[in-house]
């Protein structure tokens, strides 16, 4: 499955908190410590600590408010456990802030973003962007922070008003946004140990049509508690909650489950599925959500989906593609798709040179998109949070579905391909059978208009009819797709090769079926025929189709190059065992601190350290004892490596790995790939 976020990329899982309202003008002589505890699903899994304080600056004083955020989560099997530290400088006599910062820091990522109040401009240096941007401040707009709301507490608290519009600062996106916030009534909470009224405040985001709920202390405007869209919650707390916090799964918070099983996803070549949706980051009407290969029938009120999708996209095969190269620079309605755009840096030298090399030579557009399609596919691994912007994810080789929209995209406006990053949701075989959050592509192609590929799930000139597109992307910050059911009504699947040549299946495949036991004990590996191929199903917890057999008797996922199967006969040609495979990419993060004189000079570039994402490790290469080897961090073992059979891979010492290297352009060794497999006998 490919999440983003899209583009959670670098966008934050959880919005920095609004806690502390301290009466607007008051003099503040001591300094005040307040903490927050943070839920997903009922988990606590994060706290944010507040420290307000005087300073003088110049002559003249201003509120300090320094904020810390840490929050600890696991998302398809990726932990992206971050820390979030943000200041404000506000004058207390308006309540705006004059300078904020931010520093976000999220396994490898290191962000930092700023703005500087100039008078009627806000000097905005967004999270996402190198380039400073310069906002005009309309008269009266909000410059909200993350602790004090003057703007609430004069309005809603002293005034009694219901509801109230405001143009305000969005600082992450550099933008003023249209914010509505409405009064939803009055309830007493009780939280670290103290018992408060607390007034409650509906903020509504006009733009990306986000949703807020606010507890207010009706004493002095103290935010007690805040509760988000997507199902997190913040609350006063007591600091010891700091020792309590935990990794909290949200696999849930992204994959929302459905009805229906299906293995052979790539071949889905129609489905019907009636959805409830609430996207944000996206103004949705029904007319967009009705598109080639796509219709809709029913409601968006308020940016809420609500009916039925029916999606069957034909496969484009490439019929009256424009020349390559081509120029489509005299039509305007394609221009923003051929410009560069915040993360999409088509106008990079390295990028276009790159983008040059690979479609080099192609007979047609279709041809060059589908090679850089391709290459994106090959060369960028699956990695949480991943590259984000083009060119970053081009130099790291890593990013999730987002990182790799965004960078085919690029290559794609680089040779003059129109192209744009579409998302919405897909289905994947999670929890046997869900929908989740994705980013994907649309590549223009003349006459045949935008057609859609997926480079992510290595359907790099078609997509399957498991894609329901809500929209192209509009923005990093705040978007996201918001399933809350997705129902299966009827699906097709393609007809697989062998039932088009009138092969017997279910005789075809018998050899195979039945159960493996895991070597550690625990429910059984299933292995059975579903939609015409045979399938693997682990636990209830996902089921996968494999392709029949390549001329090495690897039966590769049909997802995905990255896992296959192997089976091993007896000598009487029974199947007794199964092998799981799955490739690892781990990028090189560090070089050996040294090398001995022993180390021979061809193997010397691959000593270093790589880092595996998921699993939060590092696996330095090393030499050992006349040979290459590799420590296993989690095992705490040294594994040596021979020289295989295979062309350019090396076999671990204790048979359940298998080693290569990948190098870059420059011949720069920059990955490690473990070829990691587990047998499993059949029953």
């Amino acid at each position: 499955m490919k999440i983003r976020k899209t583009l959670n990329l670098a966008c934050l899982l959880v919005p920095v908190l609004l806690m502390v309202q301290p009466t607007q003008g008051q003099a503040q002589n001591q300094e005040k410590d307040f903490t927050y505890a943070i839920e997903i699903n009922d988990v606590l899994c994060g706290y944010s600590d507040i420290h307000l304080a005087m300073v003088e600056e110049h002559g003249k004083q201003y509120l300090l408010l320094e904020q810390e955020m840490v929050l600890m989560l696991s998302l398809l099997g990726f932990e992206v456990n971050k820390q979030i530290d943000s200041s404000y400088r506000i004058d207390p006599a308006t309540g705006r802030f004059t300078y904020f910062d931010l520093h976000l820091q999220q396994e490898d990522q290191d962000l930092k973003s700023k703005v500087v109040i100039e008078g009627d401009v806000a000097r905005c240096f967004p999270l996402l962007d190198d380039e400073p941007k310069i906002v005009a401040l309309p008269e009266g707009a909000i410059l909200p922070n993350s602790v004090i709301l003057y703007h609430l507490k004069t309005d809603f608290i002293d005034a009694g008003a219901e509801q109230k519009h405001y143009e305000v600062l969005e600082v992450n996106g550099a933008v003023i946004q249209q914010i509505t916030y409405s009064k939803a009534g009055t309830e007493e909470l009780k939280l670290a140990g103290c018992t408060y009224e607390a007034i409650i405040i509906d903020e509504l985001n006009e733009a990306t049509r986000a949703k807020t709920r606010m507890w207010l202390d009706c004493k002095n405007g103290m935010i007690l508690k805040v509760a988000f869209q997507n199902g997190q919650l913040a609350y006063l707390a007591d600091p010891s909650v700091r020792k309590k916090i935990e990794v909290v799964n949200y696999d849930e918070g992204v994959l929302t489950k459905t009805n229906v099983t299906i293995t052979d996803i790539r071949n889905i070549s129609y489905l019907k599925v009636k959805a409830v949706i609430e996207p944000t980051g996206h103004i949705v009407t029904p007319e967009n959500l009705r598109v080639p290969g796509q219709r809709f029938e029913g409601t968006v009120e308020e940016n809420l989906i609500e009916g039925v999708f029916e999606i069957e996209i034909e496969r484009y095969d490439g019929a009256q593609a424009p020349p390559f190269p081509t120029k489509f620079s005299g039509d305007d309605s394609l221009k923003k798709y051929l410009d560069p755009q915040e993360l999409i840096e088509s106008d990079d030298p390295v990028l276009i040179a790159k983008a040059r090399e690979i479609t080099a030579g192609s007979k047609d557009s279709w041809e060059a998109a589908c090679r850089l399609s391709q290459w994106v596919g090959d060369n960028i691994t699956y990695e949480i949070p991943g590259g984000g912007a083009a060119r970053k994810t081009y130099d790291i080789r890593a990013g999730e579905c987002g990182a790799h929209s965004l960078l085919l995209a690029a290559f794609c406006r680089a040779v003059g391909i129109p192209a744009r990053v579409v998302w919405g949701c897909i289905y994947t075989p999670k929890f046997e059978g869900a929908f989740g959050q994705h980013g994907w592509n649309e590549v223009y192609m003349g006459a045949a208009g935008w057609i859609q590929v997926d480079s992510t799930a290595l359907e790099v000139d078609f997509v399957d009819s498991g894609h329901v597109r809500i929209g192209d992307y509009q923005q990093a910050i705040g978007a996201a797709v918001n399933t809350k059911s997705m129902e299966i009504l009827d699906h097709r699947i393609r007809a697989a090769e062998n039932a088009e040549q009138g092969e017997p299946t279910a005789e075809k495949y018998a050899p195979y079926v039945g159960e493996y036991n895991r070597p550690g004990g625990g429910d059984p590996i299933k292995v059975a025929v579903r939609d015409g191929r045979l399938s693997v199903e682990i636990r209830s917890n996902v089921a996968f189709a494999l392709n029949d057999p390549d001329e090495r008797g690897k039966w590769f996922c049909s997802l995905t190059t990255n896992l296959y199967c192997t089976f091993t006969r007896d000598d009487e040609g029974r199947v007794i065992e199964m092998g799981i495979h799955e490739i690892v990419r781990l990028r090189r993060k560090s070089d050996p601190q040294e090398i001995g004189d022993d180390v021979p000079e061809d193997l010397r570039p691959y000593l270093g350290g790589y880092y595996l994402s998921a699993l939060k490790a590092e696996f330095p290469v090393i030499w050992d004892n006349g040979k290459l080897a590799f420590r296993h961090p989690l095992k705490q073992i040294v594994v040596h490596l021979s020289p295989s059979e295979e062309d350019g891979w090396w076999l671990g010492e204790f048979g359940a790995y298998m080693i290569s290297f990948e190098r870059n352009e420059e011949n720069e060794v920059i990955m490690m790939v473990i070829d990691a497999g587990n047998g499993f006998r059949r029953k």
